[in-house]
């Protein structure tokens, strides 16, 4: 939002601190410049102008300054005699640090520059059509000599606003002159609006069958006359980056940056009926709006009609049909109050933004509704000759009330630090031109209509604190000393990150969101959670797992030639009442290379599954798994759930070739665990001497039906030979030649110990004895030979 001295003076006193005052006690101020910084401009007027001798061109012109009469040459095609305009005299600093001095042009003496629009500065896309190609001259005569930027309106400064989305009533100049002086003890000047109106009866009426909007007020002007606005009112929208069109355009965007209230005007003739129907548009209704676009609307969206067709979409922008042209006599001047959720998503979805929408989005003073619309009534007199129908057809179906806060007396003192009494309390609560209710040790304190954003206690508290003053607030120590420190599920937390990074993998951390069709594609944790006003249809939905974003990491990152993608992410899943913490791996090509030996190791599940273990075994925490079938977007033979004493925690696999090729991405492995239980596990650590008797392997091969899984072989043998087995591995599973159809070789490395004496062979081969009958009896195994 810009701030202009020119405005802002006519509605309250300015400190000379304004800059200060701004930015320490009502909002930051992202600029502060003068509003134009040209010098040494003045009035001139042109006493003669002929052509240049030496030119086909150039014109020869001599103008008055006031104290002098100076010779310019000026290449305008539009100077002429006893023009008023705008000069730059000798040493004159234009925009852009152009510097002004006396010259020779052909042979002519030139003193000074007669300027255009575009040599002050002023954009060339806000420049009225009538100035674009030669010199700005006045519309009426100026005192000679007199400041050139004063009578352009264009002197003083301007202040732009980083306004926060709350502060809404910071959007116009008088929101932010009611807080100005609010802060320094003063008034606001608003001026008293008169509407002399004709005795012919209003022919509008209004009706409102939606509850996007509750309240609506249109008044009926005739006998318009469309013309150039006044320059004080162009150089006003110019100061604002808006580019003045006509004075009817002109007037209701002057009126929304001095009151914020959005106002729109329809071409009463094109108009079917003075019957205003305000109602939900209807699915796939097809309007044309103003910029000439066709938009396709939904039944939240809010239409103005004619009572049969559409001729706004409220809140947002009008329709081509009853857009104001040069022809137009008559309008309906309309001022509305809608829904800010409804026009923010209406806005949103038709890519309509606008300055009015923006207001509607954040939130009007209701109250101030019908005051815009007077002021623009008032202007249409003024500046278009109009007659204004008696009366304003007004429908109202929801009075909105700010809420009344109930807050301790104490409470501002306390939450501060400084001691502010009740006497003071009152007067800045006056200041703020609070509602206010004393009772007993409380105050009962409701905003005016123009502060939406006052609705709990601390939001009061920070405008006592803005009133009193940030500096006057002393800095103290927390009284609680605190010493920083890692809580235990911080600690493992870290060392899991610090584990899989040590492997090679790399943290990624993608979006919560992801969109309706894909929240529970690779897992169902509960009913789903929507967000209420999604930025896009692809950040809906609060995410089921953490491979959403990982896949669609791997498919971003393959389709930009990088096939080697090891990722991991530790982050929450969401559903309705459920919200936990997992860790998800994606894994695809080499996981590590020697380019020298020309040897490498590719990702697969045993890689995947052996990351997971090592990183595990860093926490102290063992897990299991178990052959699953279930996971639809998993390879149906290459999948297993994780478990956790004996409970499923998560899920491991090759990904889907049908999802792969969906995703368009290489052959790749993916994990995901919850991590609740194993963030509590607590290491309990037991310490034994270290054998000093030598280890003795043996290496065992079995054959065994193709479907008894390795893990049950392990459970075996480790049961039986629990006292003096200290390792065991699985090296080797072999089918094919000599081995029968239907069965499969195993090998397994087996790693002997006893802590108190050495072990004989006949020590060991006692125990694969035993470990080999054990096998045979459980398993049907045999010794392959």
């Amino acid at each position: 939002m810009i701030i202009t001295q020119n405005m802002l003076k006519k509605w309250v006193n300015i400190p000379d601190d304004i800059l200060e005052v701004t930015n320490q006690k009502i909002i930051e101020v992202e600029s502060f410049e003068p509003l134009n910084t040209a010098t040494n401009l003045v009035v001139g007027k042109v006493l003669t102008c002929v052509p240049h001798p030496n030119s086909d061109h150039l014109n020869l012109t001599t103008v008055d300054l006031g104290d002098r009469v100076e010779q310019i040459v000026c290449g305008a095609p539009n100077v002429g005699k006893d023009q008023y305009v705008v000069v730059a005299q000798v040493g004159t600093v234009l925009p852009g640090n152009f510097e002004i001095k006396k010259s020779k042009i052909r042979g002519e003496e030139s003193s000074g520059m007669i300027c255009s629009l575009q040599e002050l500065g002023i954009d060339e896309e806000l420049i009225p059509d009538d100035f674009k190609e030669g010199i700005y001259h006045f519309a009426e005569p100026k005192e000679i000599g007199s400041p050139a930027l004063e009578a352009l309106a264009l002197e003083g400064w301007k202040m732009t606003l980083g306004l926060t989305p709350n502060r809404s009533d910071l959007l116009s100049i008088l929101g932010f002159a009611l807080d100005l002086a609010s802060l320094t003890n003063q008034k606001v000047n608003i001026p008293q609006i008169k509407i002399n109106e004709e005795k012919t009866e209003n022919p509008v009426k209004v009706e409102i069958n939606t509850e996007g909007c509750s309240r609506y007020y249109a008044r009926h002007i005739s006998d318009v006359t469309i013309k150039d606005s006044p320059w004080w009112l162009k150089s006003a929208l110019l100061a604002h980056d808006i580019k003045p069109i006509n004075n009817v355009v002109d007037i209701s965007n002057y009126v929304l940056i001095e009151y914020g209230t959005p106002l729109h005007m329809f071409d009463a003739k094109k108009v079917a009926s003075n019957h205003i129907v305000v109602r939900d548009a209807k699915d796939g209704e097809e309007v044309v709006s103003l910029d000439g676009l066709k938009r396709i609307l939904k039944k939240e969206d809010v239409v103005i009609t004619d009572g049969k067709q559409p001729i706004a979409i409220g809140g947002v922008m009008g329709l081509e049909n009853t857009m104001i042209d040069d022809d137009s006599t008559s309008v309906i001047l309309e001022a509305a109050y809608f829904d800010p959720k409804r026009i923010q998503k209406t806005s949103k979805r038709l890519n309509l933004k606008s300055d009015s929408s923006l207001r509607f989005e954040r939130g009007i003073d209701d109250k101030r509704v019908l005051l815009g619309l007077d002021r623009a009534t008032e202007l249409l007199i003024e500046l278009a000759d109009a007659k204004v129908s008696k009366g304003i057809s007004e429908v109202v179906t929801k009075e909105r009330e700010n809420p009344t806060i109930e807050i301790p007396k104490l409470y501002f003192s306390d939450r501060l630090g400084v001691d502010i009494d009740e006497k003071t309390l009152l007067t800045y609560f006056d200041r703020y031109q609070y509602s206010i209710e004393v009772k007993d040790d409380l105050f009962l304190i409701t905003p005016p209509s123009y502060r939406i954003d006052l609705e709990i206690p601390a939001d009061i508290l920070e405008e006592i604190a803005r009133m009193h003053g940030l500096n006057q607030i002393p800095m103290t120590k927390h009284l609680n000393q605190t010493h920083g420190y890692l809580t235990e599920k911080q600690k493992r937390l870290r060392n899991l990150k610090h584990e899989l990074a040590h492997l090679g993998l790399h943290e990624a951390i993608t979006y919560s969101l992801t969109d309706e069709e894909n929240y529970n594609k690779y897992q169902s944790i509960g009913e789903k959670v929507e967000i209420l006003m999604p930025l896009s249809s692809d950040k809906k939905v609060l995410r089921q797992s953490l491979l959403n974003g990982l896949l669609q990491t791997v498919s971003y990152n393959q389709n930009r030639q990088t096939d080697d993608i090891h990722l991991f992410e530790i982050g929450h899943v969401f559903a309705k009442d459920v919200e936990y913490e997992t860790l998800a791996l994606a894994m695809s090509g080499t996981w590590h290379q020697s380019k020298w030996q020309k040897q490498g190791i590719k990702v697969d599940f045993y890689v995947i599954k052996g990351i997971l273990d090592q990183v595990m075994k860093a926490l102290d925490v063992e897990l299991t798994y178990e052959t699953a079938h279930t996971h639809g977007f998993l390879h149906p033979y290459r999948q297993a759930n994780i478990k956790y004493h004996n409970e499923v925690i998560g899920f491991i696999g090759e990904v889907h070739p049908k999802e792969q090729k969906a995703l368009d991405i290489n052959l790749t492995y993916v994990l995901e665990i919850k991590l609740e239980k194993i963030l509590k596990h607590r290491s309990k650590f037991d310490f034994e001497a270290i054998s000093k008797y030598p280890n003795i392997e043996r290496d065992l091969a079995i054959v065994v039906d193709e479907n008894i899984e390795a893990k049950s072989l392990i459970d075996i043998i480790k049961q039986t030979l629990r006292q003096n087995l200290v390792e065991l591995s699985v090296f080797d599973i072999y089918q094919g030649t000599h081995i029968e159809t239907g069965k499969k070789s195993m090998a397994f490395n087996l790693v002997f110990n006893d802590s108190n004496k050495t072990l004989e062979t006949q020590d060991v081969d006692k125990l694969m004895k035993k470990v080999v009958s054990r096998l045979a009896y459980e398993f049907k195994a045999e010794v392959r030979k």
